[in-house]
């Protein structure tokens, strides 16, 4: 069963009634790179060390930033291949991509090519917003399977996206993902890592989310 968890991050007092921003952001990879640790640590600053396997969870943060209530709805998917209905649909539904591997599996990254390409065939556009992750820096260069130049090149000259070296253990650059998912985005940000949080929690099935995504963000506040 999915999940939904809401998080409100205040970084600034704007007025009630500022414009709103929604955007859907999908977390993907192979099983076991991090994507749960990841938004664990950018969301709730919490390392998720024991490793479960993830079906589908919902989390949800809200910025005020620049005049803009600013709502990313971060969904942690499946590594698994058994659940290619539930991918199609986060793929069909997203408006951005984060694509996590890890840094000492390169098979790891060629799951991170493959989510690519099927992101692009699915979506029929080649300019969708995607930021490749290379997590788990903290194992060293020794144990490094691909170096972090020929990752870098493939994914920005080759590709043309975003690519962040990151360290969900260490909580190294987690903030940096989703800025530079966000400037991909071409979304104007301040995000500080440094915020206040309110948690909330529910239940909720994974095709429910995409059809009331909307009907979430207008009663966020309510």
């Amino acid at each position: 069963m999915s999940s939904i968890r809401l998080t409100k991050c205040q970084l600034s007092v704007t007025s009630p009634n500022i414009p709103k921003s929604h955007y859907r952001l999908v977390v993907m990879g192979a099983a076991g790179v991090g994507k749960t640790a990841i938004v664990s640590q950018f969301l709730y600053d919490q390392f998720v060390s024991e490793y479960k396997e993830t079906i589908e969870e919902l989390h949800r943060g809200e910025y005020y930033m620049n005049g803009v209530h600013l709502t990313l709805d971060i969904l942690d998917t499946s590594g698994a291949h058994t659940f290619p209905a539930m991918r199609k649909l986060a793929i069909d539904n997203g408006d951005a991509f984060v694509l996590v591997y890890s840094v000492e599996n390169e098979e790891t990254f060629q799951e991170v090519t493959s989510l690519r390409e099927q992101i692009l065939e699915e979506r029929g556009e080649n300019d969708v917003p995607i930021v490749i992750v290379a997590n788990k820096t903290d194992v060293g260069d020794c144990h490094r399977s691909i170096l972090p130049e020929t990752a870098e090149s493939l994914v920005c000259l080759d590709w043309g996206n975003g690519y962040v070296e990151a360290s969900a253990k260490d909580n190294v650059n987690i903030v940096g993902i989703f800025k530079e998912i966000l400037r991909q985005s071409k979304v104007r940000y301040e995000l500080s890592p440094a915020v206040k949080r309110r948690r909330q929690s529910m239940p909720s099935s994974s095709k429910k989310w995409f059809k009331l995504s909307k009907r979430r963000t207008q009663s966020a506040n309510t």
